[in-house]
């Protein structure tokens, strides 16, 4: 059974699903309040630099596998980690859905070139300690 707990456990797990993709790739994993992995999913592969992303999506597949709490991660193939302002509206706007359903965004993850960025630490929108 696999947790993510620490920031460090979030950015090493979607290294290591992001380091090979050539396409900027978009995945949800659903947690429970004890941060066990409950579901991992793809929801979006689209350009070299953009990814479309669903909001109402997100929201029903945390609510479809129970989650209490959720990570997004997407990579950026260009190599540079620094969240868009297009990622840090569309992670506020995601926040907020989920908040609605009473359910935490804990982080967003942007990897690139072996490294990863948290949106959250880098107080690009507010969430909870993880």
């Amino acid at each position: 059974e696999e947790k993510i707990i620490t920031l460090e456990d979030a950015g090493a797990y979607f290294m290591r699903r992001l380091m090979d993709e050539r396409r900027e790739t978009l995945y949800q994993v659903n947690l429970d309040a004890k941060g066990k992995v409950r579901n991992f999913r793809r929801l979006s592969s689209g350009t070299a630099a953009m990814t479309p992303v669903c909001i109402r999506e997100v929201v029903e597949n945390a609510l479809h596998n129970d989650a209490s709490r959720v990570l997004l991660g997407h990579n950026h193939p260009s190599g540079v980690a620094l969240p868009s302002e297009e990622d840090r509206l569309v992670t506020v706007q995601i926040a907020q859905a989920l908040k609605a359903m009473d359910i935490t965004l804990m982080d967003h993850i942007v990897v690139a070139d072996g490294d990863f960025v948290s949106m959250r630490q880098s107080g690009l929108y507010m969430a909870p300690n993880m």
